[in-house]
């Protein structure tokens, strides 16, 4: 078959950039390939339709309607997962077999979980998951259902999450409304480790607790247990971190843990195995100009697997977030139809996550590494009893990022601050005390503001 615009993907950056081929051909060919079966659908509500407030449904972003009047031919499903382009030839062949031939071919196929060899570990347990796609969560609801329905209503169900970051986070609050126990595995020494320092941190875990999630950092496991057959996870077995004088960890065996959920949720890394093995140029992802153009002809990125300079501090690196990855497909699509006047050039992390409903996380801009804490500034701000965690990381005079738990107000404004450069000396003084307001920002900032509402712009 062939298609004038081929799009590998079905999440925002794919979405994003469809929208965009849409505004410019109303009319050219679209094939959407995805080795999911669903509408595109919302990644960090993986964990609700666990938790039980969404469904299926809820949890898309794109309806049906929506793929009918973007005149979309959807290759969805088992099989259809691009796994070999051929650039010179401008074509795509599929898992199962079938062969694309393009015009234009963005690849925006996000990230793939990693997890750590771990030893005894079985490729396909019927009870082991990674927390990254629909069909795990909707696979974790159906074993527990099963398991129930075998063993009786009252049978415990005891999971056991490894990796206590973000997605980790996340499986354990989804679980937490399933399980009769969970208890979450974190090598570092806190849970939340690239977001939170160890005050906020604590405050989190202890939040956690009162919902039954176990949080135990500095722990981790070595060793997975199985039934016979190896069909099951039965448990693993428990160590602990420490580190030595010279300042490397090593582990020390402390005990077990019993389980028949297992969740992996230690990290994930681009899913750019098709574009890598066609011989694109790449870094730490897949490299692209300003117009999401890879080092192959009519072959565009966007998401996940692509390397980002980081407008504040000058790195490169993939951005693995939702706002990112939908900027870089609109980007992409205006380019693969023809319009060159939008231009991605870089961007800085800014993320959203609740947990439980009575915690909410903000963070934007640079979050420094405990041994990089000496080259910027910190204000931090503490309220235990409301469970409030704020941080401001400032350098020469400006803001460089922060951190806001359970104080969400004005973080827009601290945003644009950033992405703005706005000195701080033009700023009140107790702008971090408290919630910032637009009348804090600069008369001339806010009256640009005001020209482009008024012109039709970003306002």
């Amino acid at each position: 078959m062939a298609v004038k615009y081929l799009v590998l993907g079905n999440s925002s950056a794919a979405c994003a950039a469809v929208d965009a081929i849409r505004e410019n051909d109303p009319e050219g060919s679209i094939t959407m390939c995805s080795p999911e079966p669903y509408n595109a659908y919302g990644t960090p509500l993986v964990s609700y339709v666990v938790k039980g407030t969404s469904t299926l449904e809820t949890a898309y972003i794109r309806k049906e309607e929506w793929y009918q009047r973007h005149k979309i031919t959807r290759l969805f499903g088992p099989g259809k997962a691009g796994v070999k382009l051929d650039a010179a030839a401008h074509t795509v062949t599929l898992e199962d077999g079938t062969q694309i031939e393009y015009e234009k071919c963005l690849v925006a196929t996000g990230s793939v979980p990693f997890t750590p060899p771990f030893k005894g570990l079985p490729e396909n347990a019927l009870n082991r998951f990674t927390f990254l796609t629909m069909d795990k969560a909707l696979g974790v609801n159906a074993y527990i259902a099963k398991l129930k329905e075998e063993k009786g209503a009252d049978y415990p169900v005891k999971a056991v999450v490894i990796g206590g970051g973000l997605i980790g986070g996340k499986a354990a609050e989804g679980l937490a409304y399933r399980c009769d126990s969970v208890t979450v595995l974190e090598f570092a020494p806190r849970m939340l480790q690239a977001v939170l320092d160890d005050k906020g941190s604590a405050m989190l875990q202890d939040k956690w607790r009162e919902h039954g999630v176990t949080p135990m950092p500095g722990y981790t496991t070595e060793l997975i247990y199985t039934n016979n057959d190896g069909t099951l996870v039965t448990g693993c077995n428990l160590v602990q971190v420490k580190y030595g004088d010279d300042g490397k960890p090593y582990t020390e065996q402390v005990g077990s843990l019993e389980c028949n959920i297992l969740i992996t949720a230690v990290g994930v890394r681009p899913n750019s195995a098709i574009l890598v093995e066609a011989g694109a140029e790449q870094g730490r992802g897949i490299i692209c100009d300003k117009h999401m153009a890879t080092s192959l002809p009519d072959v565009y990125a966007a998401g996940d697997l692509t390397s980002v300079h980081n407008t504040l501090t000058g790195g490169e690196a993939p951005l693995a977030l939702w706002p990112n990855a939908n900027a870089q497909g609109r980007v992409a699509g205006c380019a693969m139809s023809g319009d060159m006047e939008h231009t991605y050039n870089g961007s800085f992390a800014i993320n959203a996550v609740g947990f439980f409903d009575d915690v909410s996380i903000l963070s934007c801009g640079v979050n420094p590494r405990d041994n990089e804490m000496d080259q910027y500034e910190v204000k931090l701000y503490v309220d235990e009893e409301k469970c409030q965690y704020v941080r401001f990381v400032c350098k020469d005079g400006l803001l460089y990022g922060y951190i806001l738990m359970n104080r969400p107000d004005g973080a827009g404004i601290y945003s644009q601050v950033i992405r703005e450069r706005i000195p701080l000396s033009e700023l009140p003084a107790d702008v971090f005390e408290r919630p910032i307001q637009e009348l804090d920002l600069p008369m001339y900032f806010r009256k640009r503001n005001m020209r482009k509402g008024f012109d039709g712009g970003e306002a």
